[in-house]
């Protein structure tokens, strides 16, 4: 019988700082938006750490129409790095590059985020406020919090001597207990991303296990407040239209489908997802993409239908090499 994963509210404290005592551990926060002027950003901050020995690197991604125009990242010894194991919190150098507003989420309950990342003339300074309930789940294997699935994001962003206001929709999630045990006992390789229409919104993934088994999740939200942990045997999956990258065989075409009931709610999606364009990286020394996908179809939750017709970010990580 296929297990379903256990997905959890979580609080501030699921977002902030976990750290690793016994080996050496990646763990990192997220961020990514699509904005109305064809720009899209991919920033945030990784760790690798034992104990309190370690480095930190920021990082900054920019696209224009889903085409890489600037990509920078840079790393510092661990004691220029300062946090919180109470809410989510990363200074380098006594300055703020991703803070949480505790106060306001205290005063009534909003998920509010501030990024001030610069690297070699180029800035990401936007907000993220929360727009659907975040999540988490942990296994043995790895930890994942999905802060913001939706957020409304606002700011600036900097490079090559031009500034853009930009106003769009964005992403937070954060990852901690990765180590190299993990990429060669927790899969082959895997696929996130998230799909939203007006009022609905997807996250999903799915690890291959080494025996060539899928794990799929979905999450589906319906506004702020709420969501649908879908059963992984209502999920359809598939990637097809393979091509060679890198040197690595790559697909740029993929579905994905739900037919559940959850709490006695009907849930049904439909969803095509084509590449329109790919960004190949590494993580953890690993082949990594990030797409840029055309995505259409319907979300359907108790009988109310939504079209889908938009871009979205998703990637995919292969730790076959």
């Amino acid at each position: 019988m296929i297990k379903i994963h256990n997905v959890e509210e979580i609080t501030p404290s699921d977002d902030a700082f976990h750290g690793s005592k016994k080996q050496i551990s990646a763990e990192w926060w997220y961020f990514d938006a699509i904005f109305s002027n064809d720009y899209s950003v991919h920033i945030g901050c990784r760790t690798f750490s034992l104990r309190r020995i370690g480095m930190v690197q920021p990082f900054l991604e920019f696209y224009k129409n889903g085409k890489l125009e600037v990509e920078k990242r840079k790393r510092f010894l661990f004691k220029n790095f300062e946090t919180s194991k109470e809410y989510p919190l990363v200074r380098l150098f006594k300055k703020p590059l991703i803070e949480f507003d505790i106060d306001k989420y205290k005063k009534d309950g909003k998920w509010v985020y501030k990024t001030d990342l610069s690297l070699e003339g180029c800035r990401a300074n936007l907000e993220f406020i929360g727009d659907a309930e975040g999540f988490k789940i942990q296994t043995d294997a790895e930890s994942w919090t999905v802060a913001l699935p939706k957020a409304k994001v606002t700011g600036e962003i900097i490079y090559n001597d031009k500034k853009f206001k930009v106003e769009g929709i964005g992403y937070h999630d954060h990852n901690w207990n990765y180590t190299f045990l993990t990429a060669l006992t927790y899969g082959k390789c895997w696929y996130w991303g998230k799909i939203r229409s007006d009022s609905y919104n997807i996250v999903w993934a799915n690890v291959v296990k080494k025996d060539n088994k899928w794990d799929l999740l979905a999450v589906v939200n319906t506004g702020e407040k709420g969501f649908y942990n879908i059963h992984p045997e209502n999920i359809t999956f598939k990637p097809d239209k393979y091509i060679y990258d890198h040197k690595k065989k790559t697909p740029t075409f993929f579905t994905l489908k739900i037919d559940d009931v959850v709490n006695k709610i009907p849930i049904k999606a439909d969803i095509e997802l084509k590449v329109e364009n790919l960004h190949y990286s590494s993580v953890l020394r690993s082949p990594y993409w990030r797409y840029h996908v055309k995505t259409t179809g319907f979300i359907s939750i108790d009988g109310k239908k939504e079209e889908i017709d938009n871009t979205q970010i998703m990637e995919f990580l292969s730790f076959s090499k």
